[in-house]
Order: C-alpha cells, then structure tokens, then sequence
C-alpha cells in the first residue's frame, strides 16, 4: 500500500468560503498533536479545521470538527481509503465565506479540497535498505564505481588514502549486490559497518 510522503498547502474557493487543504506523512496517531499545532499556527482564526486519517494497523480516525455530522470527515477519510493510503493524513482548513454550502455541498466541498491537495502530494511507499559502508582500495575504485552507476545504487564516496563507499541496497537483495562486488567487483574492500533502516521511497507513476 502506500503513503503520503510530503504535501503541500492547497487552497480552493468554494462560494466565498477558503479550503485550505495539505497531505501528510503521519507515523503514529501522536504525530497528529504536532500536525494541528502547525495548522493551527499557519491557519489561525480558521472556522474549522477538519481532519482524518488512516494508519498502518487499520487504525482509523477522523473529525467533523463542528461541520454538520458526516459532512466533512468522512469523505475525507473516504478519500484516504480509496486511494489505499496508509500513514496518511489529511487536513483542511476551511474559513467561513458566509454563505451555506448545504450537507451535499459541504460534502463534496471538502471531498474536492482534499482530492486537489493529494493530487499535489507525493506518494510513495515504505522501503527497507540495508546501508553498508566499505573501505576500497583505489585500484579497484573504477570498476566499483561503474558497478554503482549501471546497477542504479545510491551512494557516497570519501577520498582519503582509500575511498570510504556508503551505499544503499533495497534489503531484499542486498546480499547478492554485496557478494558481486566481493567476488567480481572489488576482492581487496572492507566492510566497515552495516546498517538496516526504513526509507520512503517515491512511487515513478507519482513522481
């Protein structure tokens, strides 16, 4: 499934009033605390501000936040589950422009708010890499360094009286590009460090 990596602020004007809506990341339901100060201090005075959103665990919440019952939480939550988000957040801001929109037009008013912001996000989905850092001697730093580019690894190099490679590896395969540079690539490295860690990673089709 994927998730929201990083929005941005989206504003619409739906019959004088401003919806102001963005896409978040959001590890855990304690990220969202710090989400609304930020809302709140970017949009303050704001007649309501609604929210939901949808965990890894299934964990749903949402918030009306004193629009009519089921007019502004739910197609926004609606929003995050059909598109099979997870870790995903969606908050909008709306200032009251003084004409009544109706519960059909607040419903859509802040399902289309909600749907131009995520239009705007970058999503991707949550990969695992394993981060090894070598030590190659600089004999064998050419062929390692054309091994990186053609095998589309993310790295770092230091030069020092050797060079010091950090690289990236999606953890799933991590050992067959490792055992390839050991064998074929660069016999003479070192490994210095290993390191596994979660990274968001863009999806092509959204990025």
């Amino acid at each position: 499934m994927s998730t929201v990596i990083h929005g941005t602020w989206r504003e619409v004007i739906i019959r004088h009033s401003r919806f102001v809506s963005r896409a978040f990341h959001i590890a855990s339901a304690e990220n969202l605390a710090d989400i609304l100060a930020e809302t709140a201090e970017q949009w303050p005075k704001a007649t309501h501000y609604v929210w939901a959103y949808v965990l890894e665990t299934g964990q749903e919440r949402m918030t009306d936040d004193g629009e009519p019952l089921g007019t502004a939480g739910p197609p926004t939550l609606t929003l995050l589950r059909k598109r099979e988000l997870v870790k995903s957040a969606i908050v909008t801001v709306r200032y009251f422009g003084g004409t009544k929109l109706g519960t059909g037009g607040l419903v859509h008013a802040y399902h289309d708010s909600a749907l131009y912001a995520l239009s705007h996000a970058q999503l991707g989905h949550e990969q695992e890499i394993f981060s090894l850092t070598l030590e190659i001697p600089y004999a064998e730093w050419g062929r390692t360094e054309n091994f990186l580019v053609t095998q589309h690894i993310a790295y770092t190099a230091e030069f020092y009286n050797h060079v010091k490679l950090t690289c990236e590896l999606p953890y799933n395969s991590w050992q067959t590009s490792y055992a390839t540079l050991q064998t074929e690539i660069a016999p003479h490295m070192r490994l210095l460090k290993t390191e596994k860690s979660t990274i968001l990673a863009p999806d092509v089709s959204h990025s």
